[in-house]
């Protein structure tokens, strides 16, 4: 089993300490309409992410894609310098920002893009990334020009074995019908994971997703305007107290410049310096640290050899 990085193929086992979701790299200026939403600086990522080696990080999914300038040989450039592995995303993000061939062109057409991506790398880049995601909807139902971008996911994902990985807007709505969606083109439910769980106050949206086998991101660590970093923490302890321990991914999201901390911002180490402690604090065990932090990643996106 391996895991598609930006410098190339890597043993799965050897992802290490890894953060599944997390932007390098990213543009989202059309959406947010704040030059804060720009992180472009090369070299500044490359600062941030060696704070984040330093700490004992060793694999970023950088789950930027179309949309929201994706840029492979940047990130290239951020792992050659840091030792840090990248894994880089693929696909079309969310609607607002979805170029002219999501709505031209079918599902079909859009997985045959997909595969050629994974399969050869990103235009004459030779750069391919290891992930399908992040694919995003948005509130009360999926939309046709989203339900077409993820029925091509599905394809592509069949077709390669790559993982999806979702974006869930308002605290975590339509995770149950992206999940029907996939599943329903053919996806085993352990190469999906739904994303940006965990910011509620209960769990009553998070249980019915681990009751399909898939895997549960509570990755907005960090976001306290989402939500309080004692309440996730008190989350995840509740989800292994219960056995789902084997089922969960946290990460930060990290996404915007006042995160760096180069502007004051708690950096992508703040999971493993702040967070962490948390959880130990309520009872969480190291070896379940260890499985949700080192080993459940490798076992989510790794591709068969």
């Amino acid at each position: 089993m391996h895991v598609m990085t930006v410098l190339g193929p890597i043993d799965a086992e050897r992802m290490g300490f890894t953060q599944p979701h997390e932007h390098v790299l990213i543009d989202h200026f059309n959406m947010r309409l704040n030059y804060e939403a720009i992180l472009e600086d090369v070299g500044l990522a490359t600062e941030e992410v060696q704070a984040y080696a330093d700490a004992g990080g060793r694999t970023l999914v950088d789950t930027t894609n179309v949309g929201i300038e994706r840029d492979p040989e940047g990130l290239a450039e951020v792992s050659r310098a840091t030792g840090v592995n990248i894994v880089m995303g693929a696909g079309w993000y969310r609607e607002t920002v979805y170029p002219p061939v999501v709505l031209q062109s079918t599902a079909r057409t859009l997985a045959d893009i997909l595969i050629g991506e994974l399969e050869l790398g990103v235009g004459d880049t030779g750069i391919r990334p290891g992930v399908i995601g992040e694919l995003g909807t948005e509130r009360y139902h999926i939309t046709p020009a989203q339900e077409r971008v993820f029925r091509a996911a599905a394809l592509a994902s069949v077709a390669t074995g790559t993982t999806i990985t979702t974006h869930t807007s308002h605290y975590g709505d339509l995770a149950m019908e992206q999940l029907a969606l996939l599943t329903g083109e053919g996806v085993p439910v352990e190469r999906i994971v739904i994303g940006h769980m965990g910011d509620r106050r209960g769990l009553d949206v998070e249980l019915p997703v681990l009751q399909t086998g898939a895997w549960l991101e509570i990755d907005h660590v960090g976001f306290s305007e989402y939500q309080t970093d004692d309440r996730r923490a008190d989350h995840v302890a509740r989800l292994v107290a219960d056995g789902f321990t084997d089922q969960l991914l946290i990460s930060s999201d990290f996404c915007f410049r006042s995160h760096y901390h180069a502007y004051g911002g708690r950096g992508y180490d703040y999971l493993i310096r702040t967070f962490l402690p948390r959880l130990r604090t309520r009872g969480v065990s190291d070896d379940a640290i260890r499985r949700i932090t080192v080993d459940n990643p490798w076992r989510a996106f790794a591709r068969p050899d």
